[in-house]
């Protein structure tokens, strides 16, 4: 491969320019599988005991349950760069060696009837080189939901109102359960759980700002808001309340170019800057972008490519360079490098299937549906060869009560993307039609849901050619947090509440979004999943999360100077009665609570009956 350096203002600040798309190319050519293994050796320059052996062994634990869910055949896929002999080791236990070479797997079945988890799998290799893969959960070891939100209002799952926690710790999150069991609500949604980008030094002024947590290192449950032991008993401890758990999937990219663990950084003006660091407790998964970079690989002796080792990804799993120029081109929305965020080339059959092993993964640990973000840029045909292989991974069938919805921005190209089947990018009837063409029923079909950004102004729009069945509904959502946001248009029709929006009015629009939402014809039928922000102000102008991680007491290094602090306060309040100072809480507001319950056919509750008695 040529690795062809860049002009630059100073002849010393040369950068790589590899993988730029060509025309109407949009993937990345296989002969940048070169690039690939640009971990540190053990013991080497820049190795870190997180890296394991990284630089010569990766693999992942793909789940294949049984149609009732009562046992489950675990495969681990694992890749040698050498074709060393390999061992598989499930508990200690070792489940066989062989030249099984690259791509191979080992598996063994676990059963309800006798096995629990977590488990966990080591592979070894005759080489000496380790590989510990992330634990394994079963899914019959999260609690079922109580009987209480097994009444029949809540159509299995299928029905009901739920709470969207931004910036909230898993452990707050777990503590209030408690409130969202007594209140009514089916359910909490977790904002992003995969280990993802956090740094030591501000970028742009501020200390690991939220949208940080929308840049994937890997599919390590270790996210900034907990570890995965925390997101277990947070999400078993809901469950056993009564409250359902959804995960926020980031599955279109990984991180920002230059956003990795790679410690050599420049641009061509000569700014120079080292490696992010992760969320994830123990220290970082390895990550590499062709991004900013000028220096090569010691084994390779060529430029970092994308290449996700905890994965595992690799260069060629991703798109080649492309910005995002059209919003209306369908080659552009579903490769473009949205913000600069490395696009994984969905329509690969791998990459389908690892991004599958991902939401198996997540509904394992005891989740029952997901937000998919950003899912305009994933095209539709390959959201349904993911969704195809997640529900084979399920048993060849979607759980009873899983529900996802997908994150369709319209702007102004609702025909392209809803309204017009043979636009050929269509996330309405042609979606639909082609789950189905998948063997999907209609009832799982009826599980795979648009989140309507066209509400409340132009509700139309977010349906057009599918029933309003089919969508979730918002008021306030974290993607109009920050100022100027034009994600959506809600007119009049709607307000953020941390954006010079008074509590009396945002409450009415809540309200209404229970009551009388736009666009509705039966208040049953219609708009079955309504979900409902809690989130925080901001800190000045920082752009940072109140969990303590955006604090500039934190900051080390040389770029200090400028940072906008974000202090730490706390999610949960036990006392609160909705409508607060710093997070918001409005999910507790009892006349939205009300709102909410009468929606759903239950009676009206007071502050008392919900343990609430100074409010």
């Amino acid at each position: 491969i040529a690795a062809t350096p860049c002009a630059a203002e100073d002849d010393n600040c040369w950068i790589w320019t590899e993988n730029q798309c060509q025309g109407d190319d949009i993937t990345t050519n296989a002969s940048y599988e070169a690039n690939r293994w640009f971990t540190p050796a053990r013991g080497s320059d820049g190795w870190q005991e997180s890296f394991q052996d990284y630089d010569r062994l990766v693999g992942y634990a793909h789940l294949t349950y049984s149609s009732d869910l009562a046992s489950v055949t675990v495969d681990v896929i694992a890749t040698h760069r050498d074709d060393a002999v390999l061992a598989y080791h499930f508990n200690g236990s070792a489940a066989g060696a062989g030249p099984l070479g690259r791509n191979s797997s080992s598996s063994a079945t676990f059963t309800k009837a006798k096995d629990s988890g977590p488990l966990y799998i080591t592979v070894t290799a005759a080489d000496g080189a380790e590989l510990e893969l992330e634990p394994v959960d079963f899914h019959w070891d999260a609690p079922e939901v109580s009987p209480e939100a097994g009444n029949t209002v809540y159509k299995g799952g299928q029905k009901g109102a739920i709470v969207e926690f931004f910036g909230w710790p898993h452990q707050d999150i777990e503590e209030e359960c408690a409130f969202l069991s007594q209140a009514g609500y089916m359910g909490a949604k977790f904002f992003p759980v995969q280990e993802q980008v956090m740094s030591t030094q501000p970028f742009q002024n501020d200390l690991n700002p939220w949208y940080f947590m929308y840049q994937p290192m890997s599919y390590r449950l270790g996210g900034r808001m907990g570890s995965r032991e925390d997101l277990r008993n947070a999400v078993h401890t809901c469950r056993s309340l009564g409250v359902r758990a959804y995960a926020d999937a980031v599955i279109n990219h990984m991180v920002g170019g230059g956003n990795d663990a790679n410690p050599d950084h420049r641009d061509t003006g000569c700014t120079y800057w080292g490696n992010k660091d992760s969320s994830l407790s123990g220290g970082q998964s390895p990550s590499y972008t062709q991004c900013y970079s000028y220096t090569v690989g010691n084994y390779t002796q060529l430029p970092p490519s994308q290449e996700f080792p905890a994965v595992p990804y690799g260069p060629s799993d991703f798109h080649c360079e492309r910005v995002l120029n059209s919003w209306t081109d369908p080659l552009d929305l579903n490769a473009g490098w949205l913000d600069g965020l490395v696009d994984l080339n969905t329509e690969k059959d791998y990459v389908q299937g690892r991004i599958a092993a991902y939401l198996t993964d997540l509904v394992s640990i005891g989740f029952s549906g997901v937000r998919v973000d950003a899912a305009k840029h994933i095209a539709p045909d390959d959201i349904i060869g993911i969704f195809t292989k997640f529900r084979d991974n399920m048993g060849g069938s979607l759980p009873d009560d899983f529900v996802a919805w997908l994150e369709v921005l319209l702007g102004g190209e609702s025909d392209l993307l809803m309204c017009d089947p043979d636009s050929g990018y269509n996330y309405g009837s042609y979606l639909a039609d082609g789950l189905k063409a998948a063997g999907f029923s209609d009832e799982d079909v009826e599980k795979i849901k648009i989140w309507n950004s066209g509400y409340p102004k132009e509700p139309q729009n977010g349906y057009c050619t599918i029933t309003a069945s089919r969508n979730a509904i918002q008021n306030d959502d974290a993607d109009q947090q920050t100022e100027g946001s034009t994600s959506r248009d809600m007119g009049d029709q709607g307000c953020v509440l941390v954006e010079d929006c008074e509590p009396d009015e945002h409450r009415q629009f809540e309200v209404k979004l229970f009551e009388d939402p736009n666009g509705m014809s039966d208040n049953d039928v219609d708009y079955p999943i309504r979900l409902i922000l809690s989130s925080y102000y901001w800190q000045g102008n920082s752009k940072g999360v109140p969990d303590g991680l955006s604090d500039c007491s934190l900051c080390e290094g040389d770029e200090c100077g400028g940072c906008q602090t974000t202090v730490q306060w706390d999610a949960f309040d036990a006392d609160s009665c909705g409508y607060d100072d710093e997070y918001t809480r409005p999910h507790r507001d009892i006349t939205i609570v009300n709102a909410m319950r009468g929606w759903m056919g239950l009676t009206n509750l007071s502050y008392a009956d919900v343990g609430l008695r100074t409010c």
